[in-house]
This record gives structure tokens, sequence and C-alpha cells, in this order.
């Protein structure tokens, strides 16, 4: 009961902070008033529960705020948003997107389930009438068509805050939907090799030390996941966001550090002026001064070359997972003939599609954690 009951009180004090959050964008998102009572009145029932001393796991477990803070997370990175939660007609009723963001460009939905139970479902083994995210995709699609913003459909993200498997990704993006979130399943056999099954880890480092190319090429989200405090010893929390929770998870079953550094062992480390730029910017931004000193120490280790400016992999279309700072970051490794090392699954998979193979080795991403550990719950040993 003592465990339940402090577990209530995080709720809430989660609920005080979002309404918190979302007090700079009441003016200029319409919505987030909307937004704001829908958290007010989650928190009103965790306080009514509180009251009566009644505290039972599944309040816990159906609260809604979970999903309201993953909007609010999104919201807040959101380019140009200009209303949340936002109706529009559809099919003799409506249909309520998310985010509307890029100045009416794009369309954001927000998913916070569990990667495998969204699996399931969209292949039929979910209640009767349940809907699944590939059936919320094409009613997405098919409305945008039906509301263009400037004569053009607005742009279709689903946002999955806690992961989305592979082959579900892979059925959204080929209806057109852009998918944001941590992949989860195998890519390519580094992907195994690197978090999950140690004799891979082994034949991949094997393979390392016996190959020809002694040049790594480092992505900033390799940057990012070596020098955040969860990849340090302080993966030991339960965060107000789910997608930092779920990889706290995953590196205490799986930590990516010690496979970095046996992958950076006797090899040259590079990164090109774009990633470096890109890391500092982030690490003024949200680092900790932990993580902060750490890639300071990082940086000592590696050499800043020049960005790429021809090779095939600049030639990829910009659009979904094709960003330009990736296209520079992989097109800099293959000019220097060194293997990219990145937790970009997406782009790896997204240049695949274009007919581009990417010599690279991915591993499971790591967020910046530290400033984040202020409003997180310490786990017990």
């Amino acid at each position: 009961m003592e465990e339940l009951t402090k577990n209530l009180e995080e709720k809430i004090k989660s609920g005080y902070q979002m309404m918190e959050k979302l007090k700079p964008l009441s003016e200029k998102v319409e919505g987030s008033d909307k937004l704001s009572r829908k958290i007010n009145q989650e928190v009103k029932f965790l306080n009514k529960v509180r009251s009566t001393g009644n505290v039972k796991k599944e309040y816990l477990q159906s609260t809604n705020l979970i999903h309201l803070n993953a909007i609010i997370e999104r919201l807040v990175i959101s380019k140009d948003a200009v209303s949340v939660m936002r109706p529009f007609k559809f099919e003799n009723s409506r249909l309520e997107v998310d985010i509307v963001c890029d100045s009416g460009s794009s369309w954001v939905k927000v998913i916070a389930r569990n990667p495998r139970a969204l699996t399931l479902i969209s292949q039929g083994e979910g209640e009767f009438g349940q809907k699944s995210v590939v059936d919320q995709a094409q009613a997405y699609l098919s409305c945008a068509e039906l509301h263009p913003h400037r004569y053009k459909a607005p742009e279709v993200v689903f946002h999955f805050a806690c992961g989305i498997e592979n082959s579900l990704a892979v059925r959204l993006e080929e209806l057109g939907v852009v998918v944001e979130g941590v992949r989860i399943g195998s890519l390519d056999p580094f992907d195994a090799a690197i978090c999950k099954n140690p004799e891979q880890i082994n034949s991949t480092l094997e393979s390392l030390s016996q190959g020809d190319i002694k040049t790594l090429n480092l992505d900033v989200s390799t940057l990012l996941a070596y020098v955040s405090n969860m990849t340090n010893g302080h993966a030991n929390f339960d965060y107000l966001e789910p997608l930092l929770s779920l990889q706290a998870e995953w590196e205490r079953l799986r930590p990516v550090k010690p496979v970095l550094d046996k992958i950076f062992q006797g090899k040259k480390l590079i990164i090109c002026e774009t990633a470096y730029k890109n890391l500092m910017d982030i690490i003024n931004i949200i680092g900790g001064a932990n993580e902060t000193a750490r890639t300071k120490e990082l940086i000592k280790r590696v050499t800043i070359v020049d960005d790429a400016t021809e090779g095939r992999i600049l030639d990829l279309a910009l659009g979904g997972k094709i960003k330009n700072r990736s296209r520079i970051v992989f097109a800099t490794g293959e000019m220097h003939k060194s293997i990219t090392v990145s937790a970009n699954e997406g782009f790896v998979r997204a240049a695949k599609m274009q007919g581009i193979e990417c010599t690279v080795i991915l591993h499971e991403p790591r967020s910046l954690s530290e400033i984040k550990e202020k409003y997180a719950q310490e786990l017990k040993s």
C-alpha cells in the first residue's frame, strides 16, 4: 500500500507539472486550455482517491496522464504548433488530431501504448471492434485529404512515445505515414549483435578487429548515448517521459556503453562538423552538469572532420526519416571509408528503401537524462 500511495503522489505531482508546462502555450496554441482541463480532471480523480485512502493499482493503471503527458512532450518540441486536440469533420462524425503543427501542414497523432500490444492488435488479436493503429492511420490519411492546407493534404505523423515494433512501423510508412519513435526489433545483423545477443556481440567485435576498416564515424545519437547519465550508472529511474523510462529499462537489461567502449577500442574516432555542432547545441540546452563534463572528455578523443559535400547518400530524397543532418553524417562516414556507429535505425531503413545500403553498426538509443532525474522516481535496488 505504501508503494501504491507513493506512486499516486507522483502521478498527481506530474499532473500539476504538465499543466504548468502548458501555460506558456495557452495563448498561441488553440486547444491548450482543453488539454489542461483534461489533465485537471485526471488530477481531481486521483486527489479524490487519495482523500479516501482507497488506493488501488487499477486506478493508477487506468489514468490517462501518461498519454496526455506524451502529447505535451511532443507539443513542446513541435515547430509552429497551431492547435492541439483539434476536431475535423470526417465520415458523418469527426476525427480529433492530437497536434496540428508546421503552421497547419502537419498532423501528429501521439500513441503511448505498449509496442507489442500495438502490433498484436494490428494483426487482429485485439478485442472485437478495437481499431488498430493501421486503421487509425488510414482514417487520418483520408481525413487529411479532405482538409488540405494551402491546397495540399497535411503530412500525417504518428509519434510512438513508448516505441514501435519494426514490422508495424514499415506497414505505416508504406501507407504514407511518417513514423516517430524508437524502433524495436532487428533491422540489421549489427543491431542484434550490439545490444541483445552476447555471442553475436563477440562475433561483431571479432569482425571489426580483423577487418580493414580502422575508422569509426560517430553519429549524434551515439555521442548522446555515450555521455548520457542513463548509460553511466543512473538508469534506475522511472521518468515522467514514457520513452525515457523505456530506455532506462533497456539499459538495465542491456547496458550500451560497455559495448560501445569495446567497439571503439583500437579505432580512430571521427565526427563531422555538423554532428559536432548539433551535439553541442543539444548539450548546451538539455545537458546536465555531468553529461556536459563527459562530452568535453569525449571530444578530446575524437577527430572533427569536414562535412561530406558529395556522394550517393547526399542524393537521398529528403522526407520522413531522411533528414539532412543524417545524410551529412552518413555521407561523411562513407567519404572516409569508415563504419558509422548510430542509433538512427529509421534513417538506415529509409535509405535502404531508396536502394542505399549504409555501412553501419546500430545500437539501441539512449537520451540525455540527467535533468529529467529531478522529476523522476528512483527505483529501489
